[in-house]
C-alpha cells in the first residue's frame, strides 16, 4: 500500500537554481566492460523546490544522487559533466573539499536508517559529530541544537532520545533522526534516496508531510529519488523520469503524470495496480531494462517501445514540448 499525499500547490518564485547539473556521466570500469550508469543527465533544482527522480530499479537514480555527493567509489567515476552548487563547480574537487561541503551545503538521506546510523554511538553523539565537523561547538550547544532539530521533525521526548542508541528506536523514529541530522547544519540541498520505502504506510505519510513542511519553511532544495509514482504525484513539484541512465522526460508533476509524452512514462503509469479495474489484467512494459554494459543502439528504450521505428536507431535529442517540459523521444505521445 502506498501513501498518497495531497499537498498544497507549490509557491516557488523564479530564482537562480541552487543546483545545476549538466551532461553528468558516471561510468564503472569493470572486468566485463564499461558500464554507463548515468548518461548525460541534466537538470536544475530551485530553492524550496522538490524534484522527483523516478524510474525502474537499475535506471541510475541512486548513482545520480551519489555522483552529486561525490560518493561514487572505484571502479566508478564521474567521467564528464558539470555539477554546480550555488555556482560552485563540484566535479573535480578534492576529497577534503567535498568533505567540507557534505553535511553543510549538501546532505543525503539514505533508504535504510539502521545502516546509516552508527549502532555504537548514541543519537546525541552522532549529532555532535555531524555539527563538530563544520563548526566549533561545545557539547551543551550541540545538544541544544540537536534537541531543537528533533523537535522540528516531530520526535516525541526529543531530549531523552539523545541518550538512546539507534536500535532502541522504531523505524519511523530512526528515519526522523536521519532527517534531523541532514538538516541540522542548514544545507542548501538535500538528496533523499527512497527514505520511506522501508516504512509502513502511516509512518510514510507522516514523513512525507514532515519533509514537505520543512522544505517550504526553510527553502532547502530537495531531490526525492523514488520508484513510487503516487508519492511523486502528491509530494513533488517537478518530476524527472529516468531510463537506462538518462532522463527521458521532465516537467511539472501534474503535466507529466496526467499527459505523459514519453512511451516509457506511459508504460510506468499503465503498470500501476490502482489504475486497473478489479479483475482486470495488469499491463506491463514488455522485456527487461538493458544492461549498462550493453546499451542498445540509439534510443535505449527502443527494444521495449510500442512506437519505435528505424528512426529510433539514432540517439533522440532532448525536445522542449511546453512550458518547463522536455522529452527525449522521436515519437512522443500526442505527436503526429
Amino acid at each position: 500500500m502506498t501513501a498518497v499525499m495531497e499537498m498544497a500547490p507549490p509557491t516557488i518564485t523564479d530564482t537562480a537554481p541552487i543546483l545545476s547539473v549538466s551532461d553528468l556521466t558516471t561510468v564503472f570500469s569493470l572486468q566485463t566492460g564499461r558500464a554507463v550508469s548515468v548518461n548525460g543527465v541534466s537538470f536544475d533544482v530551485a530553492p524550496g523546490e522538490i524534484l522527483a527522480i523516478v524510474g525502474e530499479s537499475g535506471s541510475g537514480k541512486t548513482v545520480t544522487g551519489l555522483s552529486l555527493m561525490g560518493l561514487v567509489d572505484p571502479p566508478g567515476r564521474v567521467e564528464k559533466g558539470s555539477v554546480r552548487l550555488r555556482g560552485r563547480e563540484l566535479v573535480g574537487l578534492q576529497e577534503d573539499e567535498m568533505r567540507a561541503l557534505r553535511g553543510r551545503e549538501v546532505a543525503m538521506i539514505f533508504q535504510d536508517p539502521m545502516t546509516t546510523l552508527n549502532p555504537v554511538l548514541t543519537i546525541g553523539r552522532q549529532f555532535y559529530e555531524v555539527m563538530r565537523a563544520h563548526k566549533r561547538l561545545t557539547w551543551k550547544e550541540a545538544m541544544a541544537r540537536a534537541e531543537k532539530a528533533l523537535v522540528e521533525v516531530g520526535m516525541p521526548a526529543p531530549a531523552a532520545r539523545l541518550a538512546t542508541y539507534p536500535h532502541e528506536l522504531s523505524g519511523g523514529m530512526r528515519q526522523r533522526v536521519c532527517i534531523a541530522l541532514s538538516l541540522v547544519n542548514a544545507p542548501s540541498l538535500v538528496i533523499a534516496d527512497e527514505p520511506t520505502t522501508a516504512l509502513d504506510v502511516t509512518i510514510q505519510a507522516q514523513i512525507l508531510a514532515l519533509m514537505h513542511r520543512l522544505v517550504r519553511k526553510t527553502g532547502v532544495a530537495l531531490i526525492w529519488i523514488t520508484h513510487d509514482l503516487s508519492v511523486a504525484a502528491g509530494f513533488c513539484d517537478r518530476i524527472a523520469v529516468m531510463y537506462a541512465g538518462r532522463i527521458v522526460e521532465e516537467g511539472p508533476v501534474d503535466a507529466v503524470l496526467n499527459h505523459p509524452a514519453h512511451p516509457y512514462t506511459v508504460g510506468l503509469l499503465r503498470s500501476i495496480p490502482g489504475e486497473v479495474p478489479p479483475g482486470g489484467k495488469l499491463e506491463q512494459i514488455g522485456g527487461m531494462p538493458p544492461s549498462p554494459l550493453a546499451l542498445p543502439e540509439g534510443c535505449a528504450f527502443r527494444p521495449r517501445c510500442f512506437r519505435a521505428d528505424k528512426t529510433c536507431l539514432s540517439d533522440p535529442p532532448v525536445t522542449p514540448i511546453g512550458k518547463g517540459r522536455q522529452v527525449r523521444c522521436f515519437h512522443p505521445m500526442g505527436a503526429a
